[in-house]
C-alpha cells in the first residue's frame, strides 16, 4: 500500500512538471515571436553582417565608382587658347592641332619626353604598334614577338614638311631575338650618362619578364637621326614585378613604380615569383622550412595566367591600394641592388622628381590623384655633398609623403613642362606647371584595348600649379577652369585649396577637324602623356602661349600650338 501511494504520487509530480513546461514554452512563444527559431538567431546576423561588410564600403565610396563611369559632354576636341579676348590678334592666335606622322610603326605611344641638349630641340617617344596584341597591363597577352620602338620628333625645325615627321631610331647591340615593348622611360644629359651619348632607361615588358634596359642615346657621326646602343639589362624582383614609369637620377641610380601586386604576366616561379613573394611575405629573400612551402605553392598558384588575369583586373576595378615605388643602384659588379621606398599607391604609375630633387611625385590612378612626397635627404657627408644637386635623391634618401591631391581622371603619365611658365622660381616647382594626363572613362579605355580599331577612349590633359594665395575661395570668386567645357573642379572627388588646376586639353577621342581651314584630321584618344614647350625663351616672334603635344595609348602623336597653360 505505502509503495502504490508513492508511485501514484511521482507520476503527478511528473505530469505537473510537463505541464508546466509546457505552457512556459507556450507563454513564451505567444509574448516574443521574434526569438523563434532560437537557434537561426546566429546565421542571420552572421548574414547580415556579411552583407555590410560588402554594402558599407560600396556606399561610402559612391563617388569614386561613379567617377569610373566617366563624365557626359566632353567636347570632340578644346585645347585652351592663349586668351579668352574676342579680338582679332586672339582669333589669329588660336590652338591649331596636326597629327605627327610616322610610318605604320608610329602608333600606340606610351610617353615622351625632351632628349637634353640636341641642337634642334627634339623629343624621344615610345610606341608599340603591338599593344593590341601584348599588353602585360591590362590585356591581352597574344603575341609577344611584333617589337615596339623609339622614335624622336624635332618639333622645332623650321621646314613644314619636316615638322610633321617622327623618325625611328634604330636599336644597336640590342638582340633581335629579344622582345622590345616600351613603356616608360627616363634620359640623362650627356655629361650626366657616363659616356659619350645620353644614357637611356626604358621599361621593357618581355614575354617571361619585364626589364629595364639601358641604352646610350647618340647621333650617329655626319648623320642625321639617332641612335640607340644597348648597354645593359636590369632585372630585381622589387624593380620590375610590373614596372611601370621610371626617372634616371644617375647612370647608376633611377626609381621606378610597380602599378600592381598581382602581375597579370607574372615572372619566372624560380627566379621571379619564388624571391619576390618571400620578400613581401617575410621580408627576405631567401626563406627555409614551411615558408619556403608556402611561398613555392603561392607562386605556383600566381604564375598561372587565368588566376593571375583576375586578380590584376580585380586590384584595377577595386582600386587596392597595393602599387609602390623601388629605388634601384647597379653596383660596379654589374648587379642591382633595390629597395621600397613608398608602398600602399592604389595602381603607382607615372612619376617625376623636381628640378631640386626634394619632392617626388607619383600617379596613383586609381585614387584619382596623385601623390606628393618629401624626399629627405641623408645626413650630409664628404661622401654625399659631393654630390650635384639632382643626386640629393641618394640611397640613404626617405620619403616622406606630405600631399594627396585628387584629380578629374585616372591619371597614366606625369611631366613638368619643358621650360618654366612663371617666374616665379621660388615655388615647389621651380616656375614650371606639372602635366598629368589620363583617362576619364576607364571602362571606355579597357574597352579600347580590346578592340582599338572600332572603340575609343576620352583624353584629358590638365596642368598643376602652386596656388599663391592658398586660401579658400571667396563669395564671388571665379574657379581657374571656368573656361574648359568640363571644368575640372566640377570631378574632384575633393578640393585642394593650395593647388591651380586647368584643362589644356580635352577629346571624346573621335576623329575631328583642325587645322588652320580644318584641312587635318585629328584624333586624340587614350591620352598617356603630354609635353609643352613655353614660347618663351623661344624664337617664336614673343608669342604667348606653347608647344603642346599629347600621345595615344592606343593612338599616334597630336601637337597643337598657340596653346594656353
Amino acid at each position: 500500500m505505502p509503495f502504490t501511494y508513492l508511485r501514484k504520487m511521482r507520476a503527478e509530480e511528473e505530469r505537473q512538471r510537463l505541464f508546466s513546461s509546457r505552457s512556459s514554452s507556450s507563454s513564451s512563444s505567444s509574448f516574443t515571436p521574434s526569438s523563434v527559431p532560437v537557434a537561426g538567431s546566429p546565421n542571420r546576423a552572421i548574414k547580415i553582417g556579411l552583407l555590410a561588410i560588402l554594402i558599407v564600403p560600396i556606399l561610402l565610396n559612391l563617388p569614386w565608382f561613379h567617377s569610373a563611369l566617366g563624365p557626359s559632354g566632353m567636347p570632340d576636341l578644346w585645347v585652351r587658347p592663349t586668351s579668352e579676348a574676342s579680338t582679332i590678334a586672339a582669333i589669329a592666335a588660336r590652338p591649331e592641332c596636326y597629327p605627327v606622322s610616322g610610318g605604320e610603326d608610329f602608333k600606340f605611344c606610351e610617353d615622351l619626353h625632351l632628349i637634353p641638349g640636341s641642337e634642334q630641340e627634339t623629343v624621344l617617344i615610345s610606341c608599340d604598334a603591338n599593344r593590341a596584341g601584348w599588353n602585360t597591363v591590362m590585356g591581352p597577352l597574344n603575341s609577344p614577338e611584333t617589337r615596339g620602338g623609339l622614335f624622336t620628333y624635332e618639333y622645332s625645325t623650321a621646314a613644314e614638311q619636316e615638322r610633321r615627321k617622327a623618325v625611328k631610331v634604330e636599336l644597336r647591340g640590342f638582340a633581335s631575338e629579344s622582345e622590345f615593348h616600351p613603356l616608360g622611360f627616363s634620359l640623362l644629359g650627356p655629361s650626366e650618362g657616363g659616356g659619350k651619348g645620353r644614357r637611356l632607361f626604358v621599361v621593357n615588358h618581355g614575354k617571361l619578364r619585364s626589364s629595364v634596359e639601358v641604352f646610350d642615346l647618340k647621333q650617329p657621326e655626319g648623320g642625321k637621326g639617332w641612335e640607340a646602343h644597348w648597354f645593359k639589362s636590369v632585372v630585381h624582383p622589387l624593380a620590375t614585378h610590373t614596372p611601370n614609369s621610371i626617372h634616371a637620377i644617375s647612370d647608376r641610380l633611377f626609381i621606378v613604380t610597380n602599378d600592381h601586386l598581382f602581375a597579370r604576366r607574372p615572372g619566372p616561379v624560380d627566379s621571379h615569383m619564388g624571391p619576390f613573394l618571400s620578400h613581401v611575405l617575410f621580408g627576405s629573400f631567401n626563406v627555409e622550412g614551411w615558408k619556403s612551402l608556402l611561398v613555392e605553392s603561392l607562386a605556383k598558384v600566381l604564375h598561372n595566367r587565368r588566376v593571375a588575369a583576375i586578380l590584376a583586373q580585380m586590384e584595377t576595378l577595386l582600386g587596392l591600394p597595393l602599387g609602390w615605388v623601388t629605388l634601384v643602384q647597379l653596383e660596379e659588379d654589374g648587379k642591382a641592388r633595390a629597395k621600397v621606398i613608398a608602398k600602399g599607391i592604389p595602381f603607382a604609375n607615372g612619376l617625376v622628381l623636381t628640378a631640386d630633387a626634394k619632392t617626388l611625385v607619383v600617379a596613383a590612378t586609381t585614387y584619382p590623384g596623385v601623390w606628393m612626397y618629401d624626399v629627405v635627404a641623408p645626413t650630409p657627408t664628404s661622401f654625399y655633398t659631393s654630390f650635384p644637386t639632382s643626386e640629393r635623391f641618394a640611397w640613404d634618401s626617405r620619403l616622406h609623403l606630405k600631399t594627396k591631391l585628387h584629380l578629374p581622371f585616372r591619371v597614366d603619365n606625369l611631366a613638368f613642362t619643358s621650360y618654366p611658365t612663371t617666374l616665379n622660381s621660388t615655388d615647389i616647382f621651380s616656375g614650371h606647371a606639372l602635366l598629368a594626363t589620363g583617362h576619364p572613362a576607364p571602362l571606355k579605355l579597357i574597352a579600347m584595348a580590346r578592340n582599338p580599331t572600332k572603340k575609343t577612349s576620352p583624353s584629358w590633359t590638365i596642368s598643376i600649379t602652386p596656388n599663391p594665395t592658398s586660401s579658400k575661395m571667396t563669395v564671388g570668386e571665379e574657379w581657374e577652369d571656368k573656361e574648359a567645357p568640363l571644368p575640372a573642379h566640377h570631378f574632384l572627388l575633393s578640393h585642394n585649396s593650395q593647388w591651380r588646376i586647368r584643362t589644356l586639353l580635352q577629346s571624346t577621342g573621335e576623329t575631328s577637324r583642325a587645322g588652320k581651314q580644318g584641312e587635318d584630321e585629328v584624333s586624340v584618344a587614350s591620352s598617356a602623356s603630354a609635353f609643352y614647350r613655353p614660347y618663351a625663351g623661344w624664337d617664336r616672334e614673343g608669342k604667348p602661349g606653347g608647344l603642346l603635344m599629347v600621345s595615344g595609348l592606343y593612338c599616334g602623336l597630336t601637337a597643337c600650338d598657340n596653346v594656353g597653360t
